[in-house]
């Protein structure tokens, strides 16, 4: 079994920890894979991202924040 990534920085109002409750309001389409392109626009510290490309096969991703440097991070 693989090991589950995690964010690699903390963040003010992370959703890390409700990742669980969370998967109960992702949507049909996403779970039967009819969604194909995923936009975040506040990243943060990414964990409904991390957790939504584990899970799912995305073929397209935008994540966004208006902190360049997390992104820049993100880039990196």
């Amino acid at each position: 079994m693989s090991e589950k990534i995690r964010p690699f920085v903390k963040w003010d109002g992370g959703k890390g920890s409700l990742i669980p409750q969370l998967n109960n309001f992702y949507s049909y389409e996403l779970k039967s894979g009819i969604i194909e392109r995923y936009i975040e626009p506040f990243v943060g510290g990414g964990a409904v991202l991390i957790d939504i490309l584990q899970k799912y096969d995305i073929q397209e991703v935008y994540a966004f924040d208006i902190n360049i440097n997390l992104i820049n991070s993100y880039n990196v």
